[in-house]
C-alpha cells in the first residue's frame, strides 16, 4: 500500500524549494558533509538546514494523517517497510564508515529492524499518539535513530528527526524508505557547530506550536537550556523541571554480574557482543565474576578476544575497528589510565587492543570506555557486586546504571528482579543471560518502551 501524505516527507528546503536529497549529492554551499570516522574523507553530503520554519510545517497534520489510517493500514504500511529494509543494503558501507561500526555489525542491526517493524501487528499501540515526535539523537550505534522512529510510528505519532551530524545515514535510509511508502518521517539535518542552540530551540518551539514531544538523547542540562532558552541568561535553569513535553534520555552505564551457576562460554559471548558497539551508553563497565569461577572465566575471555580480528570496517570479518591515535588518546586512554591505576592488565591494554584488567574497581565503573576494555572484579558474594553497582550509581544521571547483564541460574536472578523491584538494586533494566546490548524491543529505556510512553503519557514500566 503506498499512501499520499499530505505534507512533504523525507524532503529538505533548500535554496528556496523543497528537493528530495541523496547522501551522494554534493553542493558547492549549505552543505553538511560526512566524514569517514577514521580518515576523514568526506563521503556523503547532505543539505544544511537553515531554518526550521521553512523546512518543516504541518507536523501536526502528518500525525493526524497517521492516527486517521486504519491499524491494518499501518501494519501493511510498517510491513512493507520491514521487507524493503531487508533488501535496502546500499548505505550499510556509508553507516559503517561514517559511525566507525563493523559492517556486519551494521547489516545485523539493518536486519533487526526489518524483524521488528514485522512485528508490528503485535506492538502497533491502539491508542491515538498524543503528538507528533521530534527528535535530535546522538549516534553511539546505529541503532539508535532508527529506534526512535520505529517506536514513534508504533507509537501512532509521528517523526521529525535530526540525522546524527556524525552518521546521518541510518536515519536516512529509513526515512528514504518511509518516503516511498507513505510512512509520516519527516528528515532533516543541520551542520552542529553553527548556531548549534539557536537551532535546537527552534526545532523546540516548533515541537511546541505543533502539539508534539520533544526527544533528546543527552545531557539533561543541555535539554533544559534548550527548553529555557529566553531566560537562561537570567537564572540558573538547570535546577527548573523538565517539561512533560520532552522526553529526556540521559542515563549511562551497564554492568554484568556471572555467578557461579552461570554457563560461563554464554557469559563470555555476552561480555564480548556487548562491546561490538563500545561506544554505546550502557557497555559494562564492572564484570563481577563469583571467585569460583573466575580464573576459568578469565582465561576463556582472554582466548576468545586473542582470536577478534581488529580492522578495516568494511572487512565482513572485522569484530573490532581501528581507530585513530587521536581518538584512542582522547576517549580510551583516560578510561585506561584509571582502570590500570585498580587493576592489572592481563590482555592488551595499548593502542587498538581489546583489553582484559583485573582489580578493584571504582572511578572506572563512572566511565565510559569507548572501546573493548573489560575490567574484571572477582568477589566472594555476589552481593559485594550489587552493593558496588548500587554506589556507583549515585553518581551516575539519574541515580541508576542503565543496564546490568545478570549470567546465573533461575534462582539468582529472580532474586535480583526482586531486589530491582523493591527499589534495592539502582538498575533501570535486567538482562537475563542476555548482553547489555541485547537488542530488544520489549527491554524498557530508563523505564520507558517509548511506544507505550507515546501513546500513553503516564505509562511507566514496572
Amino acid at each position: 500500500m503506498n499512501m499520499k501524505l499530505p505534507n512533504f516527507v523525507n524532503s529538505v528546503y533548500y535554496k528556496g524549494m523543497f528537493n528530495k536529497i541523496y547522501p551522494g549529492d554534493r553542493e558547492s554551499d549549505g552543505t553538511l558533509a560526512v566524514e569517514d570516522y577514521l580518515t576523514d574523507e568526506e563521503i556523503g553530503y547532505f543539505p544544511n538546514l537553515k531554518k526550521v520554519s521553512k523546512a518543516i510545517g504541518g507536523a501536526r497534520n502528518l500525525h493526524k494523517y497517521w492516527n486517521g489510517l486504519e491499524g491494518a493500514d499501518k501494519i501493511e504500511m510498517l510491513e512493507q517497510a520491514s521487507e524493503e529494509l531487508k533488501k535496502k543494503n546500499q548505505y550499510d558501507e556509508l553507516i559503517s564508515r561514517a559511525g566507525g561500526f563493523p559492517i556486519k555489525f551494521v547489516e545485523e542491526a539493518r536486519k533487526n529492524f526489518a524483524n521488528y517493524l514485522n512485528t508490528s501487528e503485535q506492538l502497533l499501540q491502539e491508542n491515538p499518539g498524543k503528538g507528533p515526535v521530534v527528535a535530535i539523537t546522538s549516534v553511539t550505534t546505529p541503532e539508535v535513530q532508527p529506534y526512535i522512529m520505529i517506536e514513534s510510528l508504533l507509537g501512532n505519532c509521528s517523526v521529525v528527526i535530526k540525522g546524527s551530524s556524525s552518521e546521518p545515514f541510518s536515519a536516512y535510509l529509513l526515512a528514504e524508505i518511509s518516503g516511498e511508502i507513505g510512512l509520516p518521517i519527516q528528515f532533516i539535518t543541520y551542520k552542529t557547530n553553527e548556531n548549534k542552540s539557536i537551532f535546537a530551540v527552534e526545532l523546540y518551539k516548533m515541537c511546541e506550536e505543533e502539539g508534539g514531544y520533544f526527544i533528546l538523547m543527552g545531557n539533561p542540562s543541555t535539554l533544559k537550556k534548550i527548553v529555557y532558552h529566553e531566560i537562561s541568561d537570567k537564572l540558573d535553569v538547570t535546577k527548573l523541571p523538565i517539561p512533560n513535553n520532552t522526553i529526556s534520555f540521559t542515563s549511562h552505564g551497564g554492568g554484568m554480574i556471572v555467578d557461579e551457576s552461570a554457563n560461563i562460554e554464554n557469559a563470555v559471548q555476552g561480555a564480548i557482543y556487548s562491546f561490538r558497539f563500545p561506544k554505546a551508553c550502557k557497555v559494562p563497565t564492572g564484570i563481577f565474576v563469583h571467585n569460583g569461577i573466575a580464573d576459568e572465566f578469565t582465561n576463556n575471555l582472554i582466548d576468545n578476544i586473542s582470536r577478534q580480528k581488529v580492522g578495516n570496517v568494511l572487512d565482513k570479518n572485522t569484530d573490532v575497528a581501528t581507530v585513530s591515535e587521536e581518538y584512542w588518546n582522547n576517549f580510551v586512554e583516560p578510561f585506561l589510565r584509571v582502570a590500570k591505576s585498580n587493576g592489572d592488565v592481563l590482555f592488551g591494554g595499548d593502542l587498538n587492543q581489546p583489553t582484559v584488567i583485573k582489580g578493584n574497581f571504582y572511578l572506572s565503573l563512572l566511565m565510559e570506555p569507548h572501546y573493548p576494555v573489560y575490567c574484571i572484579e572477582e568477589v566472594d558474594d555476589m552481593m559485594k557486586g550489587i552493593e558496588k553497582i548500587n554506589e556507583a550509581s549515585k553518581n551516575i544521571g539519574k541515580g541508576k546504571i542503565l543496564d546490568l547483564s545478570v549470567y546465573s541460574g533461575e534462582e539468582f536472578f529472580k532474586e535480583l528482579e526482586k531486589l530491582r523491584r523493591k527499589g534495592d538494586l539502582n538498575v533501570y533494566t535486567l538482562h537475563k543471560n542476555r548482553p547489555t546490548t541485547t537488542f530488544n524491543s520489549h527491554t524498557a529505556h530508563e523505564s520507558i518502551i517509548l511506544r507505550k510512553y507515546l501513546s500513553e503519557p503516564n505509562f511507566v514500566d514496572e
